[in-house]
């Protein structure tokens, strides 16, 4: 499983969005995701992360609640957001050698109804 950037999922926002934003942009504060379950498991591969989206990366839901049993990672993501230092402790790099855990046929078993 390859990193296709011509289909990546872009985290950004609006021209609009952006304009604010830029005004002031400690008021926005955008998260890849929180754990609000024990066992939370979320991954971004191979997307476009744009400038609004804080270096942590990751915010914790209630101190240090499910931060144990959760697995928030990241692979081959791009743009002003992306850069991983700075990201919490808890957050992960997926390996290559198990990105095709991730893949449409494995985690949805997407090939059974996406043509």
């Amino acid at each position: 499983m390859g990193v296709d950037r011509q289909k990546d999922l872009q985290i950004g926002g609006s021209r609009e969005y952006l304009e604010l934003y830029r005004k002031n942009p400690l008021v926005h504060r955008l998260y890849l995701g929180r754990p609000w379950k024990e066992y939370a498991r979320t991954v971004f591969i191979g997307c476009y992360l744009g400038e609004m989206v804080r270096k942590e990366g990751w915010l914790p839901w209630r101190g240090e609640f499910a931060l144990g049993t959760l697995y928030y990672a990241e692979y081959g993501n791009w743009g002003p957001g992306a850069e991983t230092k700075g990201r919490v402790e808890w957050s992960s790099r997926v390996p290559k050698e198990r990105l095709h855990v991730y893949s449409v046929e494995n985690l949805i078993q997407g090939h059974e109804w996406i043509q």
